[in-house]
C-alpha cells in the first residue's frame, strides 16, 4: 500500500462527482423548461361558462381538454397574433392535476389571481351595503377595480348589477401646444368630471364586484314607482326599506325613493328622498313622506346610531363633509311615519365642489 494512499478519497471523490452531475442535470433540466416556456409566470382564472384548451393558436388548432368558470389555470406564456381585424392574445396554460394538459386559451376568457383576489375583497367589503338601485349595462362595459384605474376585464351588454356606491373623478386634458412664434394665448386645459358606480354583480361566481362607468348603466327603476318621475326631477337609486303583503299573499317591497333635480351642480347623488309604503287596503303606493332641498350622498343604510327602527341618510354640510342624518319609521295601524331626527345642515356648494374623492390627470 503506498505511503499516502487513503482508502475513502477514491470514493469521496467519486461521490462528489456524482452530485455534482446530478445538480447539473437538474439545472440543464430547469434551463431547458425555462426555454421552452413550461414555467409558470402566474396564475389564472376561468371567467368564461365553458372554455376549450387548444393545441395552439391557429385557427384550425385541436382541442385538448375543456376547463369552465372558476377553474384555476398555470399561465406558461403570452402571445399576440395578428389577425385581419384584430390582434388576438393567447396565453398558453396549464391545467391543474390529476391530468394537466398545456396548450393555448385566448386571454380575455382567463382574469389573473392576484386581480381575482382584490375583486374579492370589494366584494367582502360591500356585501353588507344595500342595494341603492339596480341597471343593466347598455353595451360592452370595462370593468375596474378603482374608479378611472386600469381595465381588469370587459362585461357584457345587458349584464345586470346592483348599485352599491358612487365616485366622481376629475380629468384634466393635455396642454394644447403652440409654435413658438404664435400670439395666441395658450389656453388652460379644460376639467372633466366623471361618474362612476360601485357595482356588485348577483349571477356572477368569480367576478363580483368593481366599477364602471355609470353613463354605461341604464337604472331599471321598480315598475311600480317608475310613474313619479317628472316635474324635472328623476330616480338616481331606491332602496328597500322593508315588505307589506297584498290581499292576495304577494310581497310588496316598500321603498325609499332618491330622486334628483336635473338642474341639481355639484357632488350630489340626490336632492328628494320619497318614502313609498304599498297599502294593503287601497292596493297602491302611497308617500307618508317626502323632503326636498337635500344634499345626498350614497349610500343609504337601514341603520341609525341610536338603534332606532330606521335608516340614514348622509348629507353635505357647509364644508362639504359627509354628515349622516337618521330618520326613525314607525308603523301605527298600518300606517307608516317617518320622522327626521338629524337638524337641518347648511350647505355650501363651492366647498363641496373642491372635495374630490378621486383625482386624474
Amino acid at each position: 500500500m503506498p505511503e499516502h494512499f487513503n482508502p475513502n478519497k477514491r470514493s469521496l471523490s467519486f461521490n462528489s462527482s456524482r452530485i455534482l452531475f446530478c445538480v447539473g442535470l437538474a439545472v440543464l433540466q430547469s434551463g431547458c423548461a425555462i426555454f421552452g416556456g413550461e414555467t409558470k409566470i402566474g396564475d389564472g382564472v376561468v371567467i368564461a361558462n365553458k372554455l376549450i384548451v387548444r393545441s395552439s393558436t391557429a385557427a384550425v388548432a385541436l382541442p385538448r381538454a375543456e376547463v369552465k368558470r372558476g377553474d384555476r389555470l398555470e399561465i406558461l406564456d403570452h402571445s399576440e397574433v395578428k389577425t385581419p381585424t384584430r390582434v388576438e392574445e393567447w396565453y398558453k396554460v396549464r391545467t391543474k392535476a390529476p391530468n394537466p394538459v398545456i396548450g393555448w386559451v385566448e386571454s380575455h376568457s382567463v382574469i389573473n389571481q392576484a386581480v381575482v383576489d382584490k375583486i374579492s375583497d370589494l366584494f367582502e367589503k360591500s356585501k353588507d351595503v344595500i342595494s341603492q338601485g339596480r341597471g343593466r349595462l347598455k353595451v360592452q362595459t370595462r370593468l375596474r377595480i378603482d374608479p378611472g384605474s386600469d381595465l381588469v376585464t370587459m362585461l357584457s351588454r345587458g349584464t345586470m348589477v346592483d348599485i352599491v356606491g358612487k365616485a366622481r373623478t376629475t380629468i384634466k386634458s393635455e396642454r394644447q401646444q403652440t409654435s413658438e412664434d404664435s400670439d395666441e394665448a395658450v389656453e388652460e386645459p379644460e376639467t372633466r368630471t366623471v361618474l362612476w358606480y360601485q357595482i356588485r354583480i348577483p349571477d356572477a361566481e368569480v367576478i363580483r364586484a368593481g366599477w364602471v362607468g355609470a353613463q354605461q348603466v341604464d337604472l331599471d327603476v321598480p315598475e311600480e314607482i317608475m310613474h313619479l318621475e317628472g316635474d324635472g326631477r328623476r330616480f338616481t337609486g331606491w332602496v328597500v326599506l322593508d315588505q307589506t303583503r297584498a290581499k292576495n299573499g304577494e310581497m310588496k317591497n316598500n321603498y325609499i325613493g332618491l330622486m334628483k333635480s336635473l338642474s341639481t351642480e355639484g357632488p350630489i347623488d340626490f336632492t328628494r328622498i320619497w318614502v313609498l309604503n304599498y297599502s294593503k287596503e287601497d292596493g297602491r303606493y302611497g308617500g307618508p313622506y317626502i323632503e326636498d332641498g337635500l344634499h345626498g350622498i350614497l349610500p343609504v343604510t337601514l341603520t341609525t346610531a341610536s338603534g332606532r327602527k330606521g335608516f340614514t341618510i348622509r348629507e353635505l354640510d357647509e364644508h362639504g363633509k359627509t354628515v349622516p342624518i337618521e330618520y326613525q319609521t314607525i308603523r301605527e295601524n298600518n300606517r307608516l311615519v317617518v320622522k327626521r331626527l338629524s337638524p337641518k345642515i347648511y350647505y355650501n356648494r363651492r366647498a363641496s365642489s373642491r372635495q374630490a374623492p378621486h383625482k386624474r390627470k
